[in-house]
């Protein structure tokens, strides 16, 4: 049963991908950034607080985003896709930021005229992030 639940919310966000094809090919993690980010930090203590800092925002500015959808609140939609578009460019989270990029040009638009998988997309692409960073988090830790 769990499996054809998985199996489905691939193929639910592949069909997704297909309609917004401009990410397709970004990546979720940007290597060198992310490393960069922490080398330029040099403190992997001061680095994780960091990056648990732009989790736990990337959270919040998430269900901003959502209770902005639901309320079709362009103004907020907007300026919570905005925070999240910068904060996730900082760390290389370019898939993720470009989503927010083009919501945050639709909610510039004083309408919110997306169909609700876009949101779908978003927080997906949100749970990847997270993963690639655990990925690139134990591999700093075998260092």
């Amino acid at each position: 049963m769990v499996e054809n639940i998985e199996t489905k919310a691939i193929i639910d966000i592949s069909t997704i991908v297909q309609n917004y094809p401009e990410f397709a090919d970004l990546p979720t993690l940007n290597v060198d950034t992310f490393q960069g980010l922490r080398q330029s930090i040099d403190d992997d203590l001061a680095f994780s607080d960091l990056v648990t800092i732009y989790l736990n925002s990337a959270e919040n500015l998430l269900e901003e985003i959502q209770i902005a959808f639901a309320n079709q609140d362009p103004n907020q939609f907007s300026l919570s896709s905005h925070s999240l578009k910068s904060t996730s460019a900082s760390i290389g989270a370019v898939r993720l930021s470009q989503i927010c990029k083009y919501l945050e040009q639709v909610g510039k638009t004083g309408k919110i005229s997306v169909s609700s998988d876009i949101l779908y997309l978003l927080t997906n692409e949100y749970e990847q992030v997270i993963q690639a960073i655990q990925v690139r988090v134990i591999e700093f830790m075998g260092e």
